[in-house]
């Protein structure tokens, strides 16, 4: 990396510091389409390679205050985007075999098993409709996307202690809403990896 490249990329991560929308935008346009095709060496779905490098660009600009930045912008997003492509690898090797084996239990189970674990389904979704929403969005931020409870709470602009209160108190509800299937509460946590 030249001297000039490297004044360059100083000059550019403090004007992020100080909130440059010119400088965030310099940089996508300058990164973008390479880190895109960079990320395609992990993922051959150029729609979730996409969304990686948008969600590493997202990252930067959520983070730009603290933004550290010890090699080159270049180095850093290719370091981020690699990150990023090999946790979807994980999630997605993680979830196909989670599938496979909620597929081969549902498969296994006898019709009148089958009934009342669409009937338990039922009930579980239901309850769901039930929570107040804004019980129901930190439940599924936490649950279905993953997030910790930290970035829940930056997502939300709530304190951590908030989204604590509201799982715990979304997670009380569907257990005594579903206090007739306490029996079959495993088979839901298999299924729906929820509990």
């Amino acid at each position: 990396m030249s001297y000039d490249e490297l004044k360059n990329d100083v000059l550019l991560v403090a004007a992020l510091k100080l909130d440059s929308h010119e400088a965030f935008v310099k940089i996508f346009r300058q990164y973008y389409a390479n880190l895109v095709l960079f990320a395609s060496r992990y993922i051959p779905d150029k729609n979730v390679c996409e969304d990686i490098v948008q969600e590493a660009f997202l990252k930067i600009w959520a983070n730009r205050k603290e933004l550290e930045i010890k090699t080159s912008i270049r180095s850093f997003l290719i370091k981020s985007v690699q990150n990023l492509a090999l946790d979807e690898l994980r999630h997605t090797k993680v979830k196909t075999a989670f599938q496979d084996m909620n597929h081969e239990a549902i498969l296994s189970l006898s019709p009148e098993e089958h009934m009342f674990f669409t009937e338990l389904n039922d009930a579980f979704e239901s309850t769901l409709q039930k929570l107040q929403p804004e019980l129901l969005e930190t439940l599924m931020l936490s649950k279905r996307d993953r997030l910790k409870h930290s970035e829940i709470a930056s997502k939300l602009n709530i304190s951590i202690r908030t989204v604590e209160s509201r799982i715990s108190k979304a997670m009380k509800f569907i257990q005594k809403s579903l206090i007739d299937y306490q029996e079959l509460i495993i088979i839901i946590t298999l299924c729906f990896n929820f509990f």
